[in-house]
């Protein structure tokens, strides 16, 4: 787990640039300076020459910490296609959804890469407001039960975790690097997970990773604060878990039987965009304590929508609660275009890809520790069996 006191990242002492692989303890740091370091649309007359010297840059830091030349357009895309694909979040036919609406024609590296950036931003930037909605309750609700500490699990909560850090709200938020294939570093999760109050804050689906982690918790605390942390998550496939977009979209699902289905399949798409947003970077297969940058596509598209989500996050502060929360509006609009797409070719387009994709379920017993346990706020809403 890294929080926002994270060591430090080993430098280049000659250029100042982060090095691959770096430890999961310095990512908050590298990333931090990675987008503090982006240039600033007050720089720039033109908008398009702002997009441009924000590629310019990520290309750059790319090429000083993959120690790699610079791809040719169609590798690029290839690898960007190969690393969508491994990732598993989406089937291989969503991705050649996403790779035809946001790939280009031009040949020349930095422009491609540009292109292919301002198409892919453009499409999820309906959604930005609704994950900075996410995370703005989320923050607000853990103050308002007084719990102090948030724990953001990474990779797929990197918006909420970057979010989160521009609120600026005075809560103690740690990014934790834990997963179906990745397992936090004992030492610094135990010092974590020792706090008096805690919630974590995940993209969501069944739970299987909250699971582990309150079962670690009741072991570090010997059983004698059994509880089963506060659990925020976007969206949630557990009736055990809250969800937020499930919550969004209860109107919507009541207002008929005809439409409820559709509205249940908009709230599992709402999560699939999530996790499937490209991540800076990955995991290293012979070393899972350390990242490495991610391919050149995913670099460039994460740092940038990380970027516009920060700017959102600082601008949104200025927004009363009562606006900044009244997300019903925007959420039911892409609902109405998400319906509409499935019969009008034109509308597909402002979607990365067309449906939800399959879901595999856990296996067998991997929940069982979430039985009747009270992991708030969803238990606020239903109570616990012996309530």
């Amino acid at each position: 787990m890294g929080g926002t006191t994270a060591g430090p990242v080993s430098l280049d002492p000659a250029s100042g640039k982060a090095r691959t692989p770096i430890p999961v303890s310095g990512v908050h740091q590298w990333l931090t300076t990675l987008l503090q370091d982006l240039p600033k649309p007050t720089e720039y007359r033109f908008t398009a020459d702002y997009s441009r010297a924000v590629v310019d840059y990520c290309l750059e830091k790319w090429l000083a910490g993959s120690s790699a030349a610079a791809p040719a357009v169609e590798e690029a895309g290839a690898e960007f296609r190969e690393a969508m694909t491994a990732a598993k979040d989406l089937s291989e036919y969503q991705v050649d959804q996403v790779c035809n609406r946001i790939f280009g024609t031009e040949r020349e590296l930095s422009a491609w890469l540009c292109g292919t950036t301002e198409r892919y931003l453009n499409i999820i930037k309906p959604w930005t407001p609704v994950w900075l909605s996410f995370t703005n309750w989320a923050l607000r609700w853990c103050r308002q039960n007084s719990i102090e500490t948030l724990v953001f699990l990474a990779r797929d909560a990197l918006p909420f975790y970057v979010a989160a850090t521009s609120l600026e709200q005075g809560l103690n938020l740690h990014l934790a690097h834990v997963s179906r294939a990745t397992r936090p570093d004992a030492l610094t999760a135990n010092s974590i997970l020792r706090q008096p109050s805690i919630a974590l804050v995940d993209s969501g689906c069944y739970g299987t990773c909250i699971n582990e982690l309150r079962q670690r918790r009741s072991a570090v605390l010997d059983n004698s604060h059994d509880d089963g942390l506060a659990t925020l998550l976007y969206y949630s496939r557990n009736p055990q878990l809250f969800g937020y977009v499930n919550y969004v979209m209860g109107k919507d699902m009541l207002a008929s039987p005809e439409t409820m289905d559709r509205a249940a399949d908009f709230v599992i798409y709402a999560g699939d965009l999530l996790e499937a947003l490209p991540k800076p970077y990955r995991y290293r297969e012979q070393d899972l304590s350390s990242v490495e940058l991610s391919d050149l596509v995913s670099f460039t598209i994460s740092i940038a929508a990380l970027s516009r989500i920060s700017s959102m996050a600082k601008a949104s502060t200025f927004l009363d609660a009562e606006r900044m929360n009244d997300i019903h509006e925007q959420v039911g609009l892409l609902f109405r275009l998400y319906q509409l797409a499935q019969h009008r070719c034109d509308l597909r387009s402002d979607f990365l890809f067309d449906e939800p994709t399959p879901k595999s379920l856990p296996a067998p017993g991997a929940l069982a520790g979430l039985d009747f346990v009270e992991i708030p706020p969803q238990s606020y809403a239903f109570g616990t069996a012996s309530g």
